[in-house]
């Protein structure tokens, strides 16, 4: 016997929630496929024997709370009450119209019934209503859509501008076209909204009108129809309860399936050279036909669901029938008070009807919403904590627009997983300004680390990075960004101009500026070459430039800022010797603090200090020629091995 819930390790893969169990089913919440159960034999086949038990500590106090579909599409809706007030008043008016028909029906038959003849009062009723109906109709047409397209911008909005607010190891453990999705979904869930959510509150008023007007034609009919619906919705529940679980998954699998294709489709010119595209193929196919079982087992049962509202139908019309004929032939009840009953439980039922489909949309409106929330419930990077709001004055530190240089890591502590042991432990520098110091290794020894610690990509474990002698969070963002550049390894460029993608679209940037920078690259030259110049397009991924045309871009984009520490992984590895040299030239004579990280060690022979990683493990320290003359050391065999 064991408190509930459970955390399993399933078919040697991964980690499953066991939520409960009883004599037929267990029941579980996994990663891969959602909520499910499973009989014991399956769940026997698929425990891998390990288990993860839970026990309330003294410190425990519940809190959180459940995602709620009306908090959630309250948040959406904030700042579109006046459309939504539209909406719900156009609304409850073509309910009280809604009834002039079913009355003026009954009347009608009872008096052609009773021959009276005078109907132009009833048909001049039914001719103003209907005007009512379609004038009030557009309008509220117009105010749905018109809040339709609100909620998809600020929804959109909202999700793109937190992305981008969000720390990078959020990034590492989803694919991009599973975000593009999540992101691209605030279209879905703004339809669901206007033409599901929205109309159904407007339906229900009107149902809970008509049915207090059923009950004055007669209670016992009313009754009968309420049974009807009662049944609808439970045999709708029982369906939808499974559906639940399969929108999940489809949603899912389709989030994958987009991120496969978006990663086939950036690398093709990769998986053609390296002849993998086949294998890849094969990724993605596979993955498409695991979104087209789910999409397949989640309309399976959809056909069901809509197949009920004829079944309604029939048994309706065979009861109203059937116990109204009764009534009127025992004069309890009119002809035509029979025809506007009918017509009232049509007008009532049809509502009904559409809130048990909604229950169906609803799934798939509420899984949105959850895969939205875990972008909005992310905590953001602690950078943007450290920006300055808006004011009239520039952000400076200790009267300086610029950070002096000065670079210390102090007994920093970091690895990727908390559950095994840290890549870098305990590791120091120290970069006075206008240093060079440069770190060496193997691969996977940790020198791209350091690099991200210092840009601040990733936040140490434990320890301090200190800039000018002061923690990061002491100094305004603002003014780091000024002072700090980082030229990566693998150049990214954008499908803009040559000029938009060295100044990142900052039209601030003086066009001298701009050229130093490009001159201390050395692709100022190459880049006059062209004819449009600095307006050149770069083709998505810098496609039309050379690979080290590329770096030499990536290189200018760094210095363009005129920062005061320069932080280089492998920033010149595409580059031929003389332009490495010359490009070297140019960053001192910038006289700028320089950290690299380098595997060619031509790179590194004159930097002031260079430190050996291994493993993640500082193992030599020293200038070229110090570590040079230890022939038994890592660095030697590093120069050796080419």
């Amino acid at each position: 016997q064991v408190e509930l819930p459970l955390i399993l390790f399933w078919q040697f893969s991964h980690f499953i929630v066991l939520e409960g169990f009883d004599s037929r089913y267990f029941y579980l919440n996994d990663p891969a496929t959602g909520k499910r159960r499973v009989s014991e034999e399956e769940f026997i086949k698929g425990y891998s024997g390990i288990a993860l038990r839970f026990k309330r500590g003294p410190e425990f106090r519940a809190g959180g709370e459940q995602p709620g579909l009306l908090r959630q599409l309250s948040a959406l809706l904030s700042g579109s009450w006046s459309m939504l007030t539209g909406v719900i008043a156009s609304g409850l008016m073509l309910t009280l119209l809604a009834l002039i028909i079913p009355v003026s029906l009954g009347a009608f038959v009872d008096d052609f019934m009773n021959e009276h003849g005078a109907w132009g009062g009833l048909v001049t009723a039914l001719l103003g209503a209907g005007v009512l109906v379609y004038i009030l109709s557009l309008l509220k047409q117009r105010f749905l859509k018109r809040l339709a397209v609100r909620v998809s911008v600020i929804g959109y909005n909202r999700a793109m501008s937190r992305l981008l607010r969000l720390p990078v190891d959020f990034f590492a453990h989803r694919l991009a076209g599973d975000l593009t999705d999540r992101v691209s979904s605030s279209d879905r869930i703004a339809k669901n909204l206007a033409d599901q959510f929205l109309v159904l509150i407007i339906d229900m008023a009107m149902s809970a009108v008509l049915l207090i007007a059923m009950f004055v034609y007669d209670v016992l009919l009313t009754l009968v129809v309420l049974l009807l619906a009662l049944l609808h919705g439970f045999l709708a529940r029982l369906l939808n309860a499974v559906r639940a679980v399969r929108s999940q998954t489809m949603r899912r699998e389709q989030g994958l399936l987009i991120g496969v294709g978006m990663q086939m489709l950036s690398h093709a010119d990769n998986l053609r050279m390296t002849g993998s595209d086949d294998r890849f193929f094969s990724r993605w196919s596979g993955q498409q036909a695991r979104e087209l079982h789910a999409r397949q087992l989640y309309s399976e049962l959809g056909s069901v669901n809509s197949a009920l509202p004829g079944l309604i139908a029939a048994l309706r019309a065979a009861a109203i029938l059937g116990f109204g004929g009764s009534l009127v032939m025992a004069s309890e009840m009119t002809l035509g008070a029979l025809v506007g009953f009918y017509i009232l439980a049509e007008m009532f039922l049809a509502p009904v009807g559409r809130f048990l489909e909604f229950a169906d949309k609803r799934q798939a409106l509420e899984t949105d919403l959850q895969r939205l929330e875990d972008i909005s419930r992310t905590a953001e990077d602690p950078v943007f904590s450290r920006r300055s709001p808006e004011s009239q004055s520039i952000p400076t530190f200790n009267g300086r627009l610029q950070l002096a240089g000065r670079l210390e890591l102090r007994d920093v502590t970091f690895g990727y997983n908390k559950s095994r042991k840290p890549l870098l432990e305990n590791f120091n520098l120290v970069i006075k300004p206008g240093q060079r110091v440069a770190i060496v290794g193997p691969s996977g020894s940790g020198k791209s680390t350091v690099a991200r610690l210092v840009s601040g990509i990733y936040q140490p474990w434990s320890g301090e990075i200190l800039f000018d002698g002061h923690p990061r969070d002491e100094i305004p963002e603002e003014v780091l960004r000024r002072s700090i550049s980082m030229v990566d390894q693998e150049a990214v460029l954008f499908s803009a101009s040559v000029r938009d993608n060295i100044t990142l679209w900052n039209p601030a940037v003086p066009d001298e500026v701009i050229v130093a920078a490009t001159r201390d690259a050395s692709i100022h030259e190459e880049i006059l070459l062209r004819p449009q110049g600095y307006a050149t397009l770069v083709e998505e991924g810098g496609v039309n430039f050379s690979g080290g045309q590329r770096q030499r871009l990536e290189i200018a984009r760094g210095l363009v800022g005129n920062p005061t520490v320069l932080i280089l992984d492998e920033a010149t590895s595409a580059l031929d010797a003389a332009t490495e040299e010359y490009v070297d030239d140019a960053l001192r004579r910038r006289g700028v603090t320089c950290l690299i990280v380098a595997h060619r060690l031509s790179t590194v022979r004159d930097c002031d200090e260079i430190i050996v990683l291994d493993k993640g493990s500082e193992v030599q320290r020293g200038t070229h020629d110090e570590l040079i003359a230890d022939q038994a050391g890592t660095y030697y065999k590093l120069v050796k091995s080419g």
